[in-house]
């Protein structure tokens, strides 16, 4: 039996103390007062270092069970990644950095390990091998039926070999709200009737290999339910059932089954991984991978590329081999599953976490920056290479104060990573109908565009959809694109209206240290005249994840000459004729300006985002964005075009702080 503690990595301290104080520190007083009793733990990196900080006394009996070969403390990264969406070397070094860390407190070097959400591999294969991995715990589900014998099973990958224990979810086919006999009874049933369809493998000894998640342990424990196991099974089974752990089972047991295991995922985990937010049966055929899984969830898979890009990054450093090493570690830190995968106990990894992961990778890059070898400082740059791997190349702004992508699918910036430690302001969900109502057919991102009607812009004020995604959803063109001067044109063409009037939107970023200049020139390329509302949209992610509802933006507006602040925390807010607007992120005081070169309207809201709970399918609200839109009437006769520019400023607290020293004193330069 392995017992999995489970942590989103957001946990404070008083909830690991309740974890701890309810199950930990009572299950290892119970295993020390019953020798016979063996377990297996499986902790994640942070949990098992928090424990051993905190509560020295658990790791002295943990230590002592270990050494009297009563159980055992099963390896793994350190962080609990998804192993196949990292790099060779950051699988080896999350390996290495938690079984380095067992090896120093219990003094055993773990041989076998727990992969998140049995997300597996076969490249994984060479990484583990290289590892010291002995064995491998992977679930069930993933195992070839014809190989599936209640017997260790042997990979093998360009001559490197790794031993495969597979588990069952509290017991497979046979659900502990059993009674322990009867419980026991259908274990035995289960390897008697393998060994009957087997008859090579018929005097082999079969093992069943149980996970339990913490919490279910927990409760299992309180009902006394695991201490009749352990009794009932030396009572009625001792002759034919025996506990055990991997190591010494493996030990014992030499007679392998040559296997390939496809890529795969846990079972209750890749149900998830066909459409979004629904669990279904996979009648494909073909197993679900992590990338489709990703393919599924885009927000998920844009944390996947920035990491892959902060990796390239460090990868790429020759500097400072000291803060290289730090930046590392914090890639490592956002490698957590749970940013990338759902927990099939829990919610969808929520905003918070890949948030969390964001701020993380953030991180590494500024101490990146400040490891240049000697004689170099930090260059801003403006480059274009297929960034998300989608074909298409984007443009990646590394810039002082940020780093942004922007995506030629509707030329917004669709990843927004302020260097103030923060996450990415573009992570924003779609709503879908099936749960909020409404389908939003385009990437909720910044500076996205949409040409609508008069009664459009009604509509849209109100938060509903609306329009026919003109420029939203169009792919747009590059016309040019300027390293030096940080500068990029692009074209993007639609048809307005049901008379289908052909009209062009050239948009041009000029990047700055601390933001962007975006100019707009919207021509009627039609013979008829032209009506229209040109509308700016931004979305800025939520930071504040006090409550699932909350939204931590203010808003400050200049208008006619008067500053005014909006109230838009809960309901759509509307003004007229503005010259200066100010978005804060009351979290984190950062301060998001726009200043177009003419007067324009306005519109802020919050918009919810609602998702089924796993557990029972009731919706949630998952996560919120605060929506900000600037809108221009247009009137164009035949063959004419308009200029409209935003000046958009990112204003950080150090920036302000400079601000205001600059302001009291003239001379000091700023």
């Amino acid at each position: 039996m392995v017992i999995r503690a489970s942590l989103s990595g957001r946990e404070l301290p008083d909830v690991l103390e309740d974890k701890y104080q309810r199950l930990y520190k009572k299950l290892i007083s119970f295993l020390y007062a019953n020798s016979s009793y063996k377990l297996t733990f499986s902790f994640p990196g942070q949990f098992f270092s928090w424990i051993s900080k905190k509560h020295p006394e658990f790791i002295q009996l943990l230590k002592e069970l270990v050494s009297r070969k009563q159980i055992e403390v099963l390896g793994g990264g350190y962080y609990n990644p998804v192993f196949p969406l990292l790099l060779p070397m950051d699988r080896s070094g999350q390996i290495e950095m938690y079984g380095s860390e067992l090896s120093g407190v219990l003094g055993k070097r773990p041989r076998g390990m727990m992969v998140y959400a049995s997300v597996w591999d076969s490249s994984l294969i060479s990484s583990l091998y290289g590892s010291g991995m002995e064995y491998v715990l992977l679930d069930n589900s993933l195992i070839p039926q014809s190989k599936r014998q209640l017997l260790p099973l042997l990979v093998t990958e360009q001559g490197k070999s790794v031993k495969v224990l597979p588990f069952f979810h509290e017991g497979g086919s046979a659900p502990a709200h059993e009674d322990p006999d009867t419980y026991l009874s259908l274990l035995k049933k289960q390897a008697e009737k393998v060994c009957k369809k087997n008859t090579e493998y018929a005097d082999e000894e079969r093992t069943a290999c149980i996970v339990f998640d913490s919490d279910r342990f927990l409760q299992l424990f309180e009902e006394g339910w695991i201490e009749n196991l352990y009794k009932k099974a030396q009572e009625s089974y001792g002759e034919s059932i025996t506990f055990t752990y991997p190591q010494e089972y493996l030990h014992k047991h030499t007679r392998l089954i040559p296997a390939y295991i496809a890529p795969g995922i846990q079972s209750d985990i890749a149900q998830w991984g066909l459409v979004p937010y629904m669990p279904l049966e996979n009648k494909t055929g073909y197993p679900v991978t992590i990338y489709d899984f990703l393919s599924t969830y885009p927000r998920n898979h844009a944390l996947y590329d920035r990491m892959l890009y902060i990796g390239m990054l460090i990868s790429n450093c020759h500097g400072d081999k000291a803060r290289k090493k730090l930046a590392r570690e914090k890639l490592w830190q956002a490698q957590t599953g749970n940013a990338f995968v759902c927990d099939p106990e829990g919610i969808f990894a929520s905003n918070a976490i890949r948030q969390n992961a964001y701020r993380a990778l953030t991180e590494a890059e500024k101490i990146i920056r400040d490891c240049l070898p000697a004689g170099k400082s930090f260059t801003e740059s403006v480059t274009s290479y297929d960034y998300n791997a989608d074909g298409t190349d984007e443009y990646i702004c590394q810039m002082q104060s940020f780093d942004a992508c922007i995506s030629l699918r509707g030329a917004s910036i669709t990843e927004l990573d302020i260097m103030h430690n923060t996450g990415n302001y573009a992570d924003n969900l779609k709503r879908i109908e099936k749960f909020d109502r409404v389908d939003d057919h385009y990437e909720r991102g910044l500076f996205v565009e949409h040409l609508f009607t008069r009664d459009e812009v009604k509509d849209y004020n109100k938060g509903l959809p609306t329009g026919s995604g003109i420029f939203s959803q169009v792919s747009f063109t590059q016309t040019g694109f300027d390293k030096k001067r940080h500068e990029i044109k692009l074209t993007g063409l639609g048809e307005y209206s049901a008379l289908k009037l052909p009209v062009s939107l050239r948009k041009n970023y000029i990047i700055n240290s601390n933001g962007f200049t975006v100019q707009y020139i919207l021509k009627n390329e039609s013979p008829l005249a032209l009506k229209a509302a040109l509308v700016v949209e931004s979305n800025f992610a939520q930071t504040d994840f006090s409550s699932a509802d909350c939204n931590s933006y203010s808003v400050e507006v200049i208008a006619g000459g008067e500053k005014n602040n909006l109230d838009a925390i809960t309901a759509p807010e509307c003004m007229h004729d503005i010259s200066f607007m100010q978005i804060t992120d009351t979290a984190n005081d950062i301060s998001f300006v726009y200043e177009p070169n003419e007067d324009a309207d306005i519109t802020c809201m919050p918009l919810y985002f609602h998702r089924p709970q796993p557990q029972n399918g009731n919706l949630q609200v998952a996560g919120t964005t605060f929506l900000v839109s600037l809108c221009w009437n247009v009137e164009l006769a035949a063959g004419m075009e308009m200029e409209k520019t935003i000046n958009f400023t990112i204003i950080t607290p150090k920036r302000r702080k400079r601000g205001k020293k600059s302001a009291s004193n003239p001379a000091e330069p700023q």
